[in-house]
C-alpha cells in the first residue's frame, strides 16, 4: 500500500444501512451450515455495503482500501477536512480511528517439533485415537503470516498431496496466492509451524503433531512479518469474510494486536482490551452470527511489565484464548499473556503446553475442537467452546492466568456425547482462619496430573501469585497471604477451591 500523503490518516467509516439490495452473498455449503447450527439463513450482514455510498466517499477524493460487509464499513484515508465531512454525511453512523498493529504471538526460544509431543500427550487424548477422529470432514480456516515451504513439511505432506488443502489466499500480496516457495519476511513460516500444530502428521516417520490430520484446511496470510502496518488488521477481517463464505466452521489464529506500532501514538493500551476494538468485533459477530469457532493464542505479553495482558481479538468474550503452561507443573509460562481483571468475562479461557510461544498452543486446542466438531457436527461455537472449559482440569475454579486450565480430550469427548456426569460437580470449600492443610493421597495421581500448585487470587479469578511445589510434598500447608480470598489447590487430579472467611 502507498505511504500516507501529509495530514491523511486511515479510519473506518460505518454505515447506517444496506438499502436496496436483498440477494444473499454466501455459498450453498455456508447456508447448509447455518441449517445444522440452526442459525438465520439470510443475514443483512451477507449483504453487500451499499455502492451508492461506496461512490460518494470516492467522489469525495476518499481512497477506500477495504470493505467489510460485515461491519458495513469502508477503510479509508482522509485529512482532517474530510473527517469533519465525513462526521456530517447523513448515510455515516460512525467513523474510527485504524490503531494497533498485527505481530505473530511469539516468543524469543524458537519453535522446536520436539516439544509438540508432550502438548498432545498433556490432552490425554487416547480416547480420540481409539474413536478414529482426526477431524475429517471439518472446514478448518488458518489466519497468519504465512506458509512458507508448508508442502515440503513432512507432517504436512500428506494435506497437500490428498488435496485437502482446500483454498489459500494471500491478502497481503495476492500475486502470491498459493505460493509456498517465496518468503518476503522471517516470521512467513510461522503458519507453517501454527499447521503443524493444528494437522500435522508423518506417516513414514509416525510422528504425529496435532490433532487434526483428516480436516480440510482454508489459508489465509494477512500478516507481513518484516512491516508493522494497520490495513493488515484489515487483511483479517477480510479473511474472516472469505471464510465464511466457504462455510469454514473453525478457524485458528495466532495473530494479535497490541502495542509497538511504529508511530507509538497509534498503539492500543491495556485498557482497551476489552472487546471493543473492530477486529474483536468482527470476530465475535463470526460466533455469534455466522456460527464460526474461533480460537485465537491469547500472547506472549506475560512478562512484559508495561503490557501483560492478552492483545485483541483475543479479548473478544465469544472467542476461546489459548494460553500456555509449563508441562510438569501446570503452571502459567512466563511468557503467556494474562486476562484484564477490569473484564466481566475471564480470559484466557484455557491452556496447554507451548515451549516458544502460545502460538503453538492455540492450535493444539483448534486440533481437539476439530475432532469434537467430526463427532458432533451439530455443536454451535458456544456449545463446542463450553465444552472445552469444562473439561478442563480447574473447572469451574478459572483463573486470569491459565483459564479454566488443561483440556482433557477425554471428558471432551464425553461431553460432545452428551454423556451424563463427564465432568464431576466441584464445589468451593469455605476455611475458617488463616491455614489450611491437605494430605495428598495415591488417588491423586500428582505427577500426570499437572503436580502440586497453589493459585492465591485477590478475588474469585484473578491471580496474585502461582506457587509450585514438589510433587513428593506429603502435607500441604497453604498459610493465608495479606489480600488473599480464594486459593486454587491443584494436588494433581484433586482441585481444591478454598474461600477465605
Amino acid at each position: 500500500m502507498a505511504p500516507l500523503a501529509q495530514g491523511q490518516q486511515r479510519y473506518w467509516v460505518f454505515f447506517k444501512d444496506k438499502p436496496g439490495t436483498t440477494i444473499p452473498h454466501v455459498s450453498e455449503a455456508t447456508l447448509r451450515q447455518r441449517h445444522l447450527q440452526q442459525l438465520p439463513l439470510a443475514q443483512p450482514s451477507d449483504l453487500p455495503v451499499h455502492q451508492p455510498y461506496l461512490d460518494s466517499l470516492r467522489t469525495r477524493g476518499l481512497a477506500v482500501s477495504t470493505v467489510s460487509r460485515w461491519l458495513n464499513a469502508a477503510a479509508v484515508q482522509a485529512t482532517p477536512a474530510q473527517l469533519q465531512q465525513l462526521h456530517k454525511t447523513p448515510f455515516v453512523r460512525e467513523v474510527s480511528p485504524i490503531t494497533g498493529y498485527l505481530v505473530p504471538t511469539r516468543a524469543a526460544v524458537p519453535f522446536s517439533p520436539s516439544f509438540i509431543g508432550k502438548a498432545l500427550k498433556q490432552l490425554k487424548p487416547e480416547p480420540l485415537f481409539a474413536a478414529g477422529l482426526t477431524g475429517r470432514g471439518v472446514k478448518v480456516g488458518v489466519i497468519d503470516a504465512g506458509f512458507y515451504e508448508a508442502p515440503k513439511k513432512a507432517g504436512l505432506a500428506p494435506i497437500f498431496e490428498s488435496g485437502r488443502l482446500k483454498a489459500y489466499r494471500d491478502f497481503v500480496t495476492p500475486a502470491r496466492s498459493q505460493v509456498f516457495d517465496q518468503r518476503e519476511s522471517l516470521m512467513d513460516a510461522h503458519g507453517t509451524d501454527v499447521l503443524l500444530c493444528l494437522g500435522g502428521a508423518d506417516p513414514q516417520g509416525k510422528v504425529l503433531s496435532g490433532l487434526a490430520p483428516g480436516a480440510d484446511f482454508y489459508l489465509a496470510r494477512t500478516d507481513h512479518g518484516g512491516r508493522e502496518q494497520r490495513i493488515e488488521e484489515e487483511h483479517f477481517v477480510r479473511a474472516l469474510e472469505w471464510m465464511d463464505s466457504l462455510g469454514v466452521r473453525l478457524v485458528n489464529s495466532s495473530l494479535g494486536y497490541g502495542a509497538g506500532f511504529d508511530n507509538p501514538a497509534e498503539n492500543y493500551t491495556p485498557q482497551q482490551m476489552n472487546g471493543s476494538s473492530f477486529i474483536a468485533r468482527a470476530v465475535q459477530m463470526a460466533v455469534e452470527q455466522k456460527g464460526m469457532v474461533f480460537i485465537i493464542a491469547a500472547g506472549n505479553d506475560g512478562g512484559t511489565k508495561k503490557w501483560q495482558v492478552i492483545n485483541t481479538p483475543a479479548d473478544a468474550p465469544g472467542v476461546l484464548t489459548v494460553g500456555a503452561t509449563n508441562y510438569t507443573t501446570w503452571t502459567k509460562q512466563g511468557y503467556s499473556s494474562i486476562g484484564p481483571g477490569f473484564l466481566p468475562y475471564l480470559k484466557p479461557d484455557v491452556a496447554c503446553f507451548a515451549a516458544s510461544g502460545t502460538s503453538f498452543s492455540a492450535p493444539i486446542i483448534a486440533g481437539l475442537a476439530a475432532c469434537l466438531l467430526e463427532e458432533n457436527p451439530s455443536l454451535t461455537p458456544q456449545q463446542l467452546t463450553s465444552i472445552i472449559r469444562q473439561s478442563s482440569h480447574l473447572y469451574p475454579f478459572g483463573n486470569n492466568f491459565v483459564g479454566w486450565g488443561v483440556p482433557d480430550a477425554g471428558k471432551a469427548l464425553a461431553l460432545a456425547r452428551q454423556t451424563p456426569e463427564a465432568v464431576p460437580a466441584r464445589a468451593p470449600l469455605p476455611v475458617t482462619g488463616n491455614r489450611f492443610t491437605y494430605r495428598p493421597t495415591s488417588s491423586d495421581a500428582i505427577a500426570e496430573n499437572g503436580g502440586i500448585v497453589l493459585f492465591r487470587k485477590e478475588s474469585a479469578t484473578r491471580v496474585m501469585s502461582q506457587q509450585k511445589l514438589s510433587s513428593r510434598t506429603k502435607k500441604i500447608v497453604v498459610q493465608r497471604l495479606p489480600g488473599e480470598t480464594h486459593t486454587t489447590v491443584q494436588a494433581g487430579a484433586t482441585v481444591l477451591e478454598l474461600i477465605w472467611q
